[in-house]
Order: structure tokens, then C-alpha cells, then sequence
């Protein structure tokens, strides 16, 4: 049985989480108050990161002809590119600050993915990066750079 590209994806993401997860294990815990601890969104995004890719992971055993793309060339090189994405973001992400380097990096992230219609573009990053600057400033009290 040939191994589509999800299945693969799905391991270089789980691999991520555990990389992750190792250099989290260090952080703080203690939260003061009504407010979380320094290690919550770490753990948090670990966490989701891994639901998701169970998830395409278990997607990518369907036998559904979308599901049956070749492991190739491209996936490869979008692959590095996401890699590349991720460590300019990672660094832009403090000089910047939060709002610019995710609208900048979700816009990037969509076409590289092959995104093209102009609404999805213009309109999606924005309102994701905004919702979740707004619950991560206002409602769980966290600084946001």
C-alpha cells in the first residue's frame, strides 16, 4: 500500500509536537491569580497540533481519491517552504510583533498552499489573527508583542 502525502505530514507534525513538547517540559507552571501560567499556550498549541494531526493521520487511511496524492517533489518543497515560513516567523515574530508577523506569515502560509481567490487572501487572516488577539489580550489577560 502506497503512503499519501497527509500520512507523511501527519508524522512530520507529530514529530514537531514531540520536539516541542521536550523543550517545554522546563518551562514554568505557576500562574498567578485568574491568570495562566507561562507554560498554558505552549502545551495548548502542542496539544491542538497533535489532535489535528491524529486527525489527518486517520483522514489519510480513507481511500478517497483526494486522499491518494503521491509523496513527491512538491510536497517536499512545500514542505521546506513551511520550515522556511515557520523559522522567518519565529524570528519576525518579536521585532514585529504579533498582529503583522501572522497576517504576513497566514498570507504566505495560503499561497504556498495554492491559494489563489483574493477573498480567502484578504479577508481570513485578518479575522483569525484579530479573534485570537483578542481572546489571548482580553479575555485570557496575556501580553501579545
Amino acid at each position: 500500500m502506497t503512503r499519501n502525502s497527509d500520512f507523511w505530514l501527519s508524522f512530520v507534525v507529530l514529530g514537531f509536537c514531540a520536539v516541542a513538547s521536550a523543550l517545554t517540559i522546563d518551562v514554568p507552571t505557576g500562574g498567578t491569580g485568574g491568570t495562566v501560567g507561562p507554560n498554558f499556550l505552549p502545551w495548548l498549541m502542542i496539544g491542538g497540533l497533535s489532535l489535528f494531526a491524529l486527525i489527518l493521520l486517520w483522514r489519510s487511511q480513507r481511500h478517497t481519491p483526494a486522499a491518494q496524492a503521491p509523496f513527491g517533489a512538491r510536497l517536499l518543497a512545500q514542505l521546506g517552504g513551511f520550515l522556511l515560513l515557520m523559522l522567518a516567523y519565529a524570528w519576525a515574530y518579536e521585532p514585529i510583533g504579533y498582529l503583522v508577523s501572522s497576517v504576513v506569515f497566514f498570507v504566505v502560509a495560503l499561497l504556498l498552499l495554492g491559494e489563489r481567490r483574493l477573498l480567502q487572501l484578504v479577508l481570513v487572516p485578518p479575522a483569525i489573527v484579530g479573534a485570537v488577539y483578542v481572546v489571548f489580550t482580553y479575555v485570557m489577560q496575556v501580553y501579545m508583542p
